[in-house]
This record gives structure tokens, sequence and C-alpha cells, in this order.
């Protein structure tokens, strides 16, 4: 799991979906691959992604409740050739995400994933030739209005 906290410029009070997407889809930040405990710039890719194939409508909104569920339960879940999440470890992600999710939270899910995990779908999603290298990819935005930040949070699993 990686967090990225990233401080975000609104140009006014009220979020815009499209020109945020947009924004942090185009920086260099974002163009990367992840492996295990690695990652490596790659101009044009996200994680087992293209570039050219992410934009704002890829994201769709979650509620709070059903993030908080879901994302313990990816988890918790078993994962092909992964051990377990360590109680202790799973009690430390459990603490870190009121300070990441609050009341005035936007939480966002690339959509891309689902099918990505999806296992019957394996001949038609990898993207790029690194794609296969990973079994599961999930990410998750979350962007807090009042301290304009935003959290990436990507899971992968080899």
């Amino acid at each position: 799991m990686r967090i990225f906290k990233l401080n975000v410029v609104t140009p006014g009070q009220d979020f815009n979906k499209s020109m945020f997407f947009e924004s942090l889809i185009s920086t260099p930040f974002y163009q990367e691959l992840f492996f295990d405990h690695y990652s490596q710039i790659s101009k044009g890719r996200h994680g087992p992604f293209l570039i050219q194939n992410i934009n704002a409508k890829s994201f769709s909104e979650q509620l709070k409740d059903f993030f908080l569920e879901d994302f313990i339960q990816v988890l918790s879940s078993p994962k092909w050739g992964c051990p377990p999440i360590k109680k202790d470890s799973l009690n430390k992600v459990k603490n870190i995400l009121p300070v990441i999710v609050n009341q005035d939270s936007f939480i966002y899910f690339l959509d891309k994933c689902r099918s990505f995990n999806n296992l019957s779908n394996e001949a038609n999603i990898y993207e790029h030739e690194w794609s296969h290298n990973l079994t599961s990819f999930y990410e998750y935005v979350i962007f807090n209005k009042e301290s304009h930040t935003a959290y990436l949070i990507i899971l992968t699993y080899e």
C-alpha cells in the first residue's frame, strides 16, 4: 500500500472533478509503474494502465461508509500468492483512515481497476507489457475540501 499526499490548489472554493483529475493525470508524478515495494517513472503509463486510457470519467465517487468497508475488505481478503495482512498492520491502516477521510471528503475509485482485477477478463486487460506483473491494482483518490489536500492510495499485488 502506498499513500501519496498532494497539496491541491483550486481556483475557487468549489471542487471541479474534471479539472482536478485532468490535472492529476497529466502530471509526471502520476506516470509511474508500481512493483511490490518499488516504483519506476514510466511516461505514458500509470500502474497497469496507459495514461491515454484514463480521464476524469474513469473515476467514480464513493460514499464514505462504502469506501471504508470496501477498503478494509480489500486489505483483509486473501490474495493469490500473497500472505494475509498481519493484524497489527491492518490496525495501523484502520488508524490512518480517519486522518485521511473526513466528513467533507470526496472519495473516488479508478473504475478501470474493477476490470483489471477480474480474473475472467485477464486476456483483455493488459494495456502494456508491464501490466502482467500485477495480479491486482486498486486506486482511491480522496480530496479534502477544507485542507485542500488529496490523498492517492494505491494497493498493488503481484
